[in-house]
């Protein structure tokens, strides 16, 4: 009996001690990623909004310059004129500034994610399990969704920023003869392109998109 007793003790410390990990080790993982997730998505959302707040005001100062000869005095065509151009130099400035933090990070998930979407369509054509090939088709679809909204921004970025010089010419500079000199330096100005990079050496613009799919599609075919 005193035998039976203590195996009893001894199961059921055993089971508490698990028990308890068990509980620990969950609360832990679910802590990690709640915080994790909530770290991407925050991250992700204010890069990806940052962006369309520089297309807006790509798009704000290319009808400003529309309106630069529209009805108005002498004096204010000169005041539109100035506001444009240290406008768009503002823009360029903070631009630079974003890049700067942005370039290192998206980098490494150029990197990270030309091999992961490699590793996952070899995975999903490997698995066996239904269930786990759904899953893993769903986590490759949010890595190609992911990628392709910073390429899809950052490219729209682009090509508003070679626009903006285009209202220069459209507004109604040879309805009056003033202020030339100063409309050419502003579309000096204007004629500098902002542009979002992942490193040194890569855009984020749609060629890069379909070039990191077509980079895990080669190492695909490697694996295969």
């Amino acid at each position: 009996m005193r035998v039976l007793n203590m195996v009893v003790k001894s199961v059921w410390s055993s089971t508490c001690e698990f028990f308890v990990g068990f509980l620990g080790a969950s609360a832990y993982q679910i802590f990690a990623a709640i915080y994790g997730g909530g770290w991407i998505t925050s991250y992700d959302t204010n890069a990806m909004v940052i962006m369309v707040f520089f297309r807006g005001q790509l798009e704000l100062l290319r009808r400003n310059c529309v309106r630069l000869y529209d009805t108005v005095s002498d004096d204010e065509v000169r005041r539109r004129i100035i506001a444009c151009h240290t406008t768009h130099k503002e823009l360029v400035k903070f631009a630079a500034l974003y890049n700067s933090c942005l370039s290192p990070v998206m980098f490494l998930y150029m990197v990270v994610c030309s091999f992961m979407l490699c590793a996952s369509v070899y995975q999903t054509l490997m698995e066996t399990n239904p269930l786990n090939r759904f899953l893993i088709a769903e986590f490759l679809i949010f890595g190609v969704s992911q990628l392709f909204l910073y390429c899809w921004h950052g490219n729209d970025v682009t090509f508003m920023s070679n626009q903006v010089q285009s209202g220069v010419f459209e507004s109604g500079w040879y309805k009056r003869n003033i202020y030339r000199r100063e409309l050419v330096l502003l579309g000096y100005q204007l004629d500098k392109t902002i542009r979002f990079t992942a490193g040194p050496f890569v855009s984020l613009n749609i060629s890069s998109f379909t070039s990191i799919l077509k980079g895990a599609y080669s190492y695909y075919t490697l694996l295969k």
